[in-house]
């Protein structure tokens, strides 16, 4: 499946709505499915999701929402990290970005490379038809093996080096045994 040639690409509206909509978690599937819409009536993100034209089926679906990259939180090394991508650096304690605040595809078309798809039509989506509006693009992705590693093959950086650094800044009330839900990560928009 190619979605930019078989899919119709469509944003969420009480005329294009999404329903039937599994991705195997439930979770993300009552977001879309439910919750998506109120969402964006409330100025919270906007939704969009392709569509299979031939079958009508949803093939992907995903969420973005205003943020930044909070570098007044990050340890010194971190920041650096961040602040190294900006030539002339302007001593910001956040820079502008987008966020996925979902992302799903479809258990019907998993393992066809639709997931690594949609990142890059969202990473095209933000540079093109927001420019100037956002450096960054940020996910606090779901934290599993499968997950973090989708993200990284699609160039995603975490902003935490560690877990354990994670926690430590972001003064989460996690013990040192448990596991955070979700890492925050990010990619640069200037890499396009």
């Amino acid at each position: 499946m190619n979605i930019a040639n078989d899919c119709h690409f469509l944003d969420l509206s009480s005329d294009n709505l999404i329903v039937d909509f599994d991705c195997g978690d439930k979770d993300l599937n009552d977001f879309f499915n439910i919750d998506a819409l109120n969402y964006q009536n409330q100025w919270l993100g906007r939704t969009h999701f392709f569509r299979d034209k031939k079958t009508g089926k949803i093939v992907c679906a995903f969420s973005l929402a205003a943020d930044s990259v909070k570098t007044v939180l990050l340890p010194n090394s971190r920041r650096k990290k961040v602040r190294e991508l900006i030539p002339h650096e302007k001593n910001l304690q956040s820079y502008p970005a987008f966020l996925i605040g979902r992302l799903g595809v479809d258990k019907y078309f998993e393992k066809q490379g639709v997931g690594s798809q949609l990142v890059k039509m969202i990473q095209l989506h933000c540079k093109n038809q927001y420019p100037y509006f956002g450096r960054f693009i940020v996910v606090d992705a779901y934290n599993s093996p499968e997950v973090l590693n989708f993200y990284q093959r699609n160039d995603f950086t975490f902003v935490f080096s560690t877990e354990q650094q994670e926690k430590e800044n972001l003064k989460k009330s996690v013990t040192d045994t448990e596991t955070l839900r979700t890492r925050q990560m990010f990619f640069d928009l200037m890499r396009l």
